[in-house]
């Protein structure tokens, strides 16, 4: 690919999930449950029995009423759509700049290959086995006679609500996502960038939250958006696309990877990901959370995100037995202003999670205690001890920052290091200096030469599932 300089500051307002964790803790719901001898041998622990096996054909968990899913005919189609005016030449991509944000910066090595064309659409998806629509952002290469590979972005924590949708800002292209967006459709591939459920740019109004870091409705979700944006761009814009798929996202949107890249075979398997970037995942909830929790500033905020979205989620009735007085009536209004940057969220100024959360969501959260409903859900929607598995298939690039002190790596290097050993191939890459901001803007040229390489059929490096030194990343100033 062309490649020249092209220094964007990038107005971030990402704070991706609020995980951290340890090593020692990274695999212990699975340990516990499994009721292993104690040390010196001696009965088994008496633990409850391990939860049910996840499976596809039944997906419903944690005492939902059975559902089925939807056949693929009846979702993926495009309910509405708006298309911005005018498109996005190469000559203003490579001179975009916007003033920086948190001193967050993009410099990235490339130029633009194509002139690009953003639309949103609402589309056909399905959530427990009901549909319901969704909206996400599409932002594709003007070019005749070529046919291009899509590219799936998925965002991280920038809220829970309509409020929040990424893709209402669609036609601002100083819009992190849309900045994010233009970049990738200008590389060569056309950017699907989904808002996730309830999340709406677009149609009636949600009437409950994100389903925050869930794995069945982010996945279906998400791989939905690729359907309907394959249509979209194909019948309306004569673009095609093949259904070679390339996975990217950081912190929330880097465990939605995770999700996607487990569940692509079972829900979309029309399509081939040949690739995914995984950039600060929280890869291990239970191992994140306790450090988090632990630190001198934790983000109780995204804390509050998980207990009132799941409990939302599953069950409403829930919300006063995981989240403390005041904080379970606030809630909400503190979940829909997440992305008002004028908006002082009170919860800020707390650093003691226990005047917060209730005592039995703690010992669930933090001290891998059995206590439901919470480890129920947490046990389905924890990439560490989520059914379905990770795709052997795919290549994956495993982007950390070693000043990350919002998903500490280490939370979450066991299970990537579990999945190596059934077979994943991962390619390990600590960006040097870089926080929870920073490794997903100094690793941009790294992941678009990583999914270079598996469009050219490269071989993978010999060093794969082994870990690395912190080292300066490619787009790092």
């Amino acid at each position: 690919m062309k490649r020249g300089l092209l220094s964007m500051a990038l107005c971030l307002v990402f704070f991706g999930a609020g995980c951290e964790g340890s090593a020692a803790d990274a695999m212990g719901m699975e340990g516990d449950l499994a009721g292993e001898l104690p040390d010196g041998g001696g009965a088994p622990d008496l633990l409850p029995p391990p939860f049910p096996a996840w499976s596809a054909q039944s997906p419903a968990i944690c005492g939902q009423p059975a559902y089925a899913w939807q056949p693929s005919s009846a979702v993926g189609a495009v309910l509405e759509s708006s298309r911005n005016l005018l498109p996005v030449p190469t000559l203003v991509i490579g001179t975009l700049k916007v003033a920086a944000f948190l001193g967050a910066q993009l410099n990235v090595h490339r130029s633009a290959d194509y002139d690009v064309q953003t639309a949103r659409i609402r589309y056909q998806t399905q959530d427990r086995g009901q549909l319901v629509d969704a909206t996400a952002m599409v932002t594709w290469p003007k070019a005749t006679g070529k046919t291009f590979p899509v590219l799936l972005f998925l965002h991280p924590t920038l809220g829970y609500t309509d409020e929040c949708a990424p893709s209402a800002r669609s036609g601002n292209a100083t819009a992190p996502m849309t900045l994010f967006s233009i970049l990738a459709a200008s590389a060569g591939y056309v950017a699907v960038f989904p808002d996730y459920l309830n999340q709406r740019s677009m149609g009636k109004a949600s009437t409950a939250t994100t389903p925050y870091l869930l794995m069945e409705p982010t996945a279906l979700a998400s791989l939905d958006a690729v359907r309907a944006a394959k249509t979209y761009v194909a019948t309306r814009e004569a673009t095609p696309t093949s259904n070679d798929l390339y996975v990217w996202g950081h912190s929330q949107g880097a465990q939605a990877v995770e999700y996607v890249t487990a569940m692509q075979p079972l829900y979309a398997p029309e399509y081939r990901i040949r690739a995914a970037a995984a950039v600060s995942p929280p890869s291990d909830l239970l191992a994140a959370a306790k450090l988090n929790f632990a630190t001198a500033s934790p983000n109780l905020n995204l804390g509050q995100g998980v207990a009132y979205t799941w409990s939302d989620y599953y069950q409403p009735s829930a919300v006063p037995q995981a989240l403390l007085p005041p904080w379970d009536g606030t809630a909400l209004t503190q979940l829909k202003n997440y992305c008002n940057t004028s908006y002082m969220d009170p919860i800020k100024l707390v650093t003691n999670p226990a005047v917060v959360f209730t005592p039995p969501f703690l010992s669930a959260l933090v001290d891998n205690q059995r206590v439901e409903p919470f480890s129920c859900w947490l046990h389905y929607n924890n990439p560490a001890t989520m059914g379905p598995a990770m795709n052997p298939a795919v290549p994956m690039l495993y982007v950390t920052g070693d000043k990350d002190d919002t998903v500490v790596p280490a939370s979450s290097d066991p299970v990537a290091a579990k999945w190596c050993s059934q077979g994943v191939k991962i390619q390990y890459l600590s960006c040097q200096g870089a926080d929870h901001v920073k490794a997903l803007t100094d690793s941009v040229d790294d992941v678009f030469t990583f999914f270079e390489q598996r469009q050219a059929n490269q071989p993978l490096p010999q060093d794969i599932c082994q870990s690395k030194v912190p080292a300066r990343c490619a787009s790092a100033l």
